[in-house]
């Protein structure tokens, strides 16, 4: 829960310093262990099939806390908690960049949606 308040916070504010300009502008200097952007918006990507299988603090299904999910997934990337929130506070410094991340990253899940929702064949004999 906590990722997706700070995330929302992050966006809002985000949101409020766009300055008009063709090209947007971070106003923010890069922290010295910036995740990749491609990292980034992979690690982004987990986050949200994480949090859109969460019910209340727990995974459907499954009794462990959201946070050790968390914890396990910035482990997969080599990534620790703090990096992230600092990497996420840079990157969403850049509005139009986090659009694009965004859209690419609800094309994705609405792509896995379609692929896990196509009919499978029972049998190869149809």
């Amino acid at each position: 829960m906590k990722p997706i308040l700070l995330l929302c916070a992050l966006l809002s504010f985000s949101a409020c310093s766009f300055t008009g300009t063709e090209e947007a502008v971070n106003p923010m200097e890069a922290p010295k262990d910036l995740l990749p952007e491609e990292t980034f918006v992979r690690l982004v990507y987990e986050m949200n099939l994480l949090e859109g299988a969460r019910t209340g603090k727990t995974l459907l299904g499954d009794s462990l806390p959201l946070g050790q999910y968390y914890e396990t997934l910035y482990r997969d990337f080599g990534v620790t908690a703090e990096q992230v929130q600092r990497s996420f506070a840079y990157y969403h410094g850049d509005a139009e960049r986090m659009a694009r991340y965004y859209q690419w990253i609800i094309d994705s899940l609405r792509a896995d949606v379609q692929v896990l929702s196509a009919p499978t064949s029972l049998s190869d004999d149809e």
